[in-house]
């Protein structure tokens, strides 16, 4: 048994090694040079104020792109998100904004309901959806949208790096995203078969519009993944573009992380359960441990440490500084927790999300008749 478990575990290190190369290899990737410049609508849906939010805003008004503009939706027309667009607009007043108070309901899923609201005020051939979590440098349109110098390329996504982790949540929330999560996401575009971010999605109005639009994923959770595969079944090229985009969380609890976590999981398994059963292989943690059960603490150690070392490699990669001292020893605690989430995921059927709790079906079809609401946040995580 203790041999077996030897064995596995150092399978899961070679996997993870070999996909945690795969972010500097797709982060060297040769970006595309000067092409054409289209016109492009920001959609970006709010719900509370994130962490942030009014720097994550700004650093969309000031992007260094002749012809867009920034098109901001909200449910409840007291949302306090609207406080934060109204200080971006006296920063930018020469950088067009459109807001929209008002999101009536499409479907099941809450943020495709705020989308088709803030859709209807975009006045642009090129659209690109973006959480309100983001924060980006000034080339970000220009990087993401030479993607389509490829006549070929239908929608564009970006790589994520976890930055600004002042909480405990938000630190276990970074050191996931620039492990686990962005080496997934570039070991899939290398192997084609890209994973779409629904914090980054750039596509033009009228092909979304051939793949079923917005009114297609109107009762389906993960409605990123799910527009991936329409605009790949309609014989689009979906690719991930080089650009690394940076989700900002600060202030996060333990509960939100592990809420989120939950929720991914299911998510993954509902959409591609292969790949989440699977998911064990990548995990050289939870099979170190379990070789340190079997008697061979010091070999289990020296998996971790290879581990923690390649990982801190990827975020710094990303991230470009480094994590803090206390992140290099959570990495190993973050990753049990992801195991315990992960078994927890594998069972359970309701996710909540921003004030909803949610029933899934296959492919993350929503069961519900309608959302049932909870309390609403003060502090929106997407």
């Amino acid at each position: 048994m203790a041999e077996a478990l030897v064995f596995l575990a150092f399978l899961s290190l070679g996997l993870t090694l070999a996909t945690n190369v795969a972010v500097p290899v797709h982060l060297r990737r040769k970006r595309h040079g000067a092409g054409p410049r289209p016109s492009i609508s920001v959609l970006k849906p709010l719900k509370g104020v994130d962490d942030g939010l009014f720097e994550n805003l700004l650093s969309f008004a000031a992007q260094r792109y002749a012809r867009f503009e920034l098109v901001f939706g909200v449910a409840d027309p007291r949302d306090p998100a609207l406080e934060v667009v109204e200080r971006v607009r006296r920063a930018y007043p020469n950088t067009p904004i459109r807001v929209s108070t008002h999101a009536p309901e499409l479907g099941r899923n809450p943020k495709v309901n705020n989308l088709a609201a803030i859709s209807r005020l975009a006045s642009h051939p090129y659209w690109l959806i973006s959480d309100s979590n983001t924060r980006v440098h000034p080339d970000y349109l220009a990087d993401t949208v030479a993607e389509f110098k490829d006549p070929h390329v239908g929608l564009v996504t970006n790589v994520l790096a976890g930055v600004g982790e002042k909480g405990l949540g938000a630190l276990l929330e970074n050191l996931h995203l620039n492990s686990f999560v962005a080496s997934a996401v570039c070991a899939a575009q290398i192997a084609r078969s890209p994973i779409v971010i629904g914090k980054s999605m750039l596509f033009r109005r009228k092909d979304l519009a051939a793949v079923g639009g917005l009114e297609g994923v109107r009762d389906v959770l993960a409605e990123d993944h799910a527009l991936g595969l329409r605009f790949r079944r309609n014989g689009f090229k979906v690719t991930l573009s080089p650009h690394v985009v940076t989700t900002v969380n600060e202030r996060w609890r333990l509960r939100s992380f592990l809420s989120r976590h939950v929720r991914w999981g299911q998510i993954r398994r509902r959409m591609a359960p292969l790949a989440f059963f699977t998911e064990p292989l990548l995990q050289p943690t939870w099979w170190a441990a379990a070789v340190a059960a079997a008697g061979r603490p010091t070999l289990a150690g020296a998996i971790v440490l290879t581990k923690v070392v390649s990982d801190l490699l990827v975020a710094r990669r990303l991230r470009g500084v480094s994590f803090p001292l206390r992140g290099l020893l959570l990495i190993p605690l973050k990753d049990l927790l992801v195991a315990a989430l992960w078994l927890v995921a594998a069972f359970r059927r309701r996710v909540h999300w921003r004030g909803n709790s949610l029933v899934l079906g296959p492919g993350t079809r929503l069961l519900d008749g309608a959302p049932k609401r909870r309390a609403k946040p003060t502090l929106a995580h997407t």
